[in-house]
């Protein structure tokens, strides 16, 4: 399925956002997933994360926004792809903190968890490529953090993942990221 067809699934003109209903973000997710300079990219993706999160926590916009990044994914430029997996991982740890009045739309943090949760295999591959950026490596640790946490079916091969690439990581901060999201995988 192409990123168009996975976009002209969702009614934009009914999903609720902070900044009203997303007939803005299909251009805004076709304009990520062909960025080329990461100037360009980061500045999408901060949009689109402002777009659909505040200090009340996530909007009805994070679940399909979410499906159409991760189906994305694979054809995303390496600016569009780094900036989507930041967004994902935003996503993903949103928590509802705010009065139920606060919210927009229909939010369910569950819900958007298993739209970014369709992405695994792909965060999956990142950290096991050699040639990943550290940015995405970063924001992948935070998927199968946030993840593995809330769906325990995915801590075995979160963890099994982050034991393997963490030998090969030189970047002491990612390290440290890395062994504290096992400490916590194997204690929750």
């Amino acid at each position: 399925m192409s990123v168009d067809d996975e976009i002209a699934r969702i009614d934009w003109a009914r999903v609720q956002t902070y900044l009203g209903h997303a007939e803005m973000m299909p251009e805004a997710l076709r304009r990520l997933v062909e960025a080329t300079e990461d100037v360009e990219a980061t500045r999408l993706g901060a949009w689109i994360a402002r777009i659909l999160l505040s200090e009340a926590g996530p909007c009805e916009g994070c679940a399909p926004v979410a499906g159409v990044l991760v189906a994305a994914l694979p054809v995303m430029t390496p600016a569009g792809h780094s900036a989507a997996l930041d967004v994902l991982s935003l996503i993903a740890a949103a928590e509802i903190s705010g009065p139920a009045h606060e919210q927009i739309g229909a939010v369910d943090a569950a819900e958007i968890r298993r739209a970014v949760a369709g992405g695994f295999p792909h965060y999956l591959a990142v950290l096991q490529s050699e040639s990943s950026p550290v940015a995405d490596l970063y924001s992948c640790v935070d998927l199968l953090d946030v993840l593995a946490f809330h769906d325990r079916s995915l801590a075995p091969a979160a963890v099994a993942a982050l034991a393997a690439a963490r030998p090969a990581i030189r970047d002491d901060d990612l390290a440290t990221a890395i062994d504290n999201t096992l400490a916590e995988l194997a204690g929750s």
